[in-house]
């Protein structure tokens, strides 16, 4: 309600609409019973709960990868992830339209920034090439690009990666929960889980909540673990933050009906706009098609 009149709010994250859902709150309200208000304490110290690692489990499992790492914010996972991985003689890769948290991620590392053209593969391609080849070399993208709205050409961005021995990161903060026929994300969407090195997503979109994750192989998670200096020295989520987390994980997988009706929404909408003259430009939900095959 703004000045007594009923809005409708078309620039929230809630993508699935789980903020009010009473499974989530009575999650979140049991858990603050059980554990208190916070943890008041760094992950590495005393901040990590039984349903920390209940969780990160279960993420791992829904993405596909052997183990995850829960960060208090998403900012402070790319912030931690990139900083930590990319050293003094590595190159970060990144598109042109990556979010800040990317950016500033490989400005706090020592290694070497470079950006591509959005999207571009050849021009992703170009740059590789001219690369010193004894240089580590770490690509990172977007599942689904927040200011556009467009879907990372992952496909392609993998066979670029392979065929300069890169490693890759997507960061899948807008497509997990969404994006795939389980809602595993981007990844799952194209089928190439497999061939992406890390997933990165965060709460406070599909989750309903705040924080974020990394998901890898296990030795990866093992090492950010004991290096990522955003994970080693932030206080770690809450305890009702991680079980309403956790509870809307476990709504994302049991209620598939939710990201069809999202997609039905989006071009319901986008076909109204664009009935009323307005520009929306060329994005296009075209995922909902795929996901549904």
């Amino acid at each position: 309600m703004i000045n007594g009149e009923k809005k409708v709010m078309i620039g929230s994250n809630n993508y699935l609409g789980l903020t009010h859902h009473p499974k989530v709150l009575e999650a979140a309200e049991m858990a603050g019973r059980k554990y208190g208000s916070g943890c008041t304490g760094s992950r590495f110290l005393n901040g990590t709960l039984d349903i920390h690692i209940a969780l990160e489990e279960a993420l791992a499992e829904f993405v596909h990868k052997e183990a995850a790492l829960v960060f208090s914010t998403g900012f402070q996972v790319n912030l931690g992830v990139i900083d930590t991985l990319v050293g003094r003689r590595n190159i970060a890769f990144i598109d042109s339209l990556s979010h800040a948290c990317v950016v500033d991620g490989c400005r706090l590392s020592w290694g070497e920034m470079t950006r591509f053209r959005h999207n571009d593969l050849d021009d992703l391609d170009s740059k590789l090439e001219s690369a010193p080849p004894e240089r580590g070399k770490l690509i990172v993208v977007e599942g689904i690009y927040s200011m556009e709205g467009d879907i990372g050409d992952l496909p392609g961005i993998i066979e670029v990666a392979r065929k300069h021995q890169c490693r890759l990161m997507v960061d899948d903060a807008h497509g997990v929960g969404v994006l795939g026929p389980t809602g595993a994300g981007a990844a799952e969407h194209f089928g190439v889980e497999n061939d992406v090195d890390l997933i990165m997503g965060t709460f406070s979109k599909s989750f309903a909540c705040i924080g974020g994750f990394i998901a890898a192989e296990a030795a990866v998670i093992d090492y950010l673990k004991h290096h990522a200096n955003t994970f080693l020295f932030s206080a770690s989520m809450p305890p009702s933050a991680v079980a309403t987390v956790h509870a809307a994980l476990e709504i994302i997988k049991a209620e598939p009906e939710r990201r069809k009706r999202l997609w039905e929404n989006a071009r319901k909408m986008q076909e109204g706009l664009r009935l009323m003259g307005y520009d929306i430009g060329d994005t296009q939900p075209r995922c909902s098609g795929d996901c549904w095959r």
